[in-house]
C-alpha cells in the first residue's frame, strides 16, 4: 500500500485528487494507494508522519498559511517524496531543490502520484526514511553494541574526548560492518558525493579548472589538508590531472576489432592496464576519466581558489583511499634489480636435477 497526503484547501480539487486515486486503484488493484486530505496548515501538521509515501502541497491556503511553511516543516522533520500541485508556483526552495513544481492544467494528480511511487519505489525512502532500513540497524547498533559500553563513553567524556563525534564514527563502522555480509557490487554512483558535505577541500576532491574546463583531483596526504585555526597545515596541495575517458578508452582500444574491444578495455577500468592510471567511472554526477599519475600539480590554497571553480564533487572515502594506495605504490616502484638470470637458473637446475 501507498500512502499519500494531499494539502489542499480546494474540495473542488481534493475531489479530482480522490478520483484519480479510485481510478488508479482500479487499473492497478495490486498498488493498492490510500488518500488523506488535510484542508489547513493545523491539519496537515497534525496529520504527518514519516508512515506516508507521498506529499503533495499546494501552496496558497485559504487559512493565511503558505505551503512553503509545510514544506520546510517536511524538510527539517521528516524524509518523505514531495511534489508541489498549485496555481500559484511561487515557492521558496533552493535552486537545486529535488521537490518538483507542477503547475495546475499541465499535469495531473495521476501523473503527480506516479512520479512519486517511481521516487519511493527506488528503495532510498525504506533505505533512509524515517522508518526505515537505517533506522532499525541503528536500533540494533544501539542495543547490542553502542548502550552496553555507555560507561566507557561516560569515561571518555569525564577525560574530555568529543564523545559525540567519536561515536558517530564509531556507529558508522558498526552499520559498515553489517553491511559487510550481504552487499551487492558496487555501482558507479556510489564512488561520488555529489556536492560535499564538507564545504573544506579535501583528498579525493574533484576539481575543474577555470580556464580549460580540465578536472583533476586532490591527492595530498590528508593530514596536510587538515584545517587548524582555519588554515591548512600546508602551503601546498598537489593535484593530479584526470584525463578524458573518451581519450583514454580510444587509445587503448585502438584498431582492435569490435569483438575484442571489451577484453581490450576491461584490464583498465579494473586498474590493471598502466600503473599510473586510475579510472574513474562516468555516470550522472561525473563525466568521468583516467587519473594520471604522471601528471601532477603543485598549488597554493589561493591559487586554488584563483584557478579552479568551487568545487561541488568528492570521491567516497572507500575509493578515495584505493586511488592513495595506487599513487603511492606508483611512486615507490623501483622494478627488481636484474641478475644473471640464464645462469642462476642453470645452477639451480645442475644442482637440483642432474644427480
Amino acid at each position: 500500500m501507498y500512502r499519500i497526503l494531499l494539502i489542499e484547501d480546494s474540495e473542488a480539487d481534493a475531489s479530482v485528487c480522490k478520483d484519480a486515486i479510485d481510478m488508479m486503484n482500479d487499473e492497478k488493484p495490486e498498488r493498492e494507494l490510500e488518500l488523506t486530505i488535510a484542508a489547513t496548515y493545523e491539519e496537515a501538521i497534525e496529520t504527518l508522519d514519516n508512515q506516508f509515501n507521498g506529499v503533495i502541497v499546494d501552496i496558497k491556503l485559504n487559512d493565511g498559511n503558505s505551503g512553503n511553511d509545510i514544506i520546510h516543516t517536511i524538510i527539517s522533520n521528516y524524509r518523505i517524496p514531495v511534489a508541489v500541485m498549485t496555481g500559484t508556483p511561487d515557492t521558496d526552495l533552493e535552486e537545486k531543490s529535488p521537490i518538483v513544481v507542477y503547475k495546475k492544467g499541465e499535469k495531473t494528480y495521476k501523473d503527480i502520484i506516479d512520479d512519486l511511487v517511481v521516487s519511493f519505489d527506488t528503495g532510498l525512502f525504506n533505505v533512509i526514511g524515517g522508518n526505515g532500513i537505517l533506522e532499525e540497524t541503528m536500533n540494533k547498533v544501539f542495543w547490542r553494541n553502542l548502550y552496553p559500553q555507555i560507561k566507557s563513553w561516560t569515561e571518555l567524556k569525564r577525560e574530555g574526548y568529543d564523545t559525540e563525534k567519536i561515536l558517530l564514527r564509531y556507529a558508522i563502522s558498526h552499520i559498515q560492518e553489517l553491511l559487510d555480509y550481504e552487499v551487492p557490487a558496487y555501482v558507479t554512483h556510489e564512488m561520488y558525493i555529489k556536492p560535499p558535505i564538507n564545504e573544506n577541500v579535501k583528498t579525493g576532491t574533484i576539481l575543474r579548472n577555470k580556464e580549460d574546463g580540465n578536472y583533476c583531483i586532490v591527492l595530498s596526504p590528508p593530514c596536510d589538508l587538515a584545517l587548524h585555526n582555519g588554515k591548512m597545515k600546508t602551503d601546498t596541495i598537489m593535484v593530479c590531472e584526470i584525463e578524458s575517458e573518451e581519450k583514454i578508452s580510444k587509445e587503448i582500444i585502438g584498431t582492435t576489432g569490435e569483438a575484442k574491444r571489451k577484453k581490450v578495455l576491461l584490464p583498465a577500468i579494473k586498474n590493471n592496464y598502466k600503473e599510473y592510471y586510475h579510472w574513474l567511472p562516468q555516470n550522472g554526477l561525473f563525466e568521468g576519466g583516467y587519473v594520471n599519475f604522471r601528471h601532477t600539480l603543485n598549488y597554493s590554497p589561493n591559487e586554488l581558489d584563483q584557478y579552479f571553480e568551487k568545487f561541488d564533487l568528492q570521491l567516497t572515502n572507500f575509493f578515495v583511499k584505493d586511488i592513495l594506495s595506487r599513487f603511492s605504490a606508483y611512486y615507490a616502484r623501483q622494478g627488481q634489480p636484474d641478475f644473471e638470470f640464464d645462469t642462476e637458473a642453470e645452477k639451480i637446475i645442475k644442482k637440483y636435477f642432474n644427480n
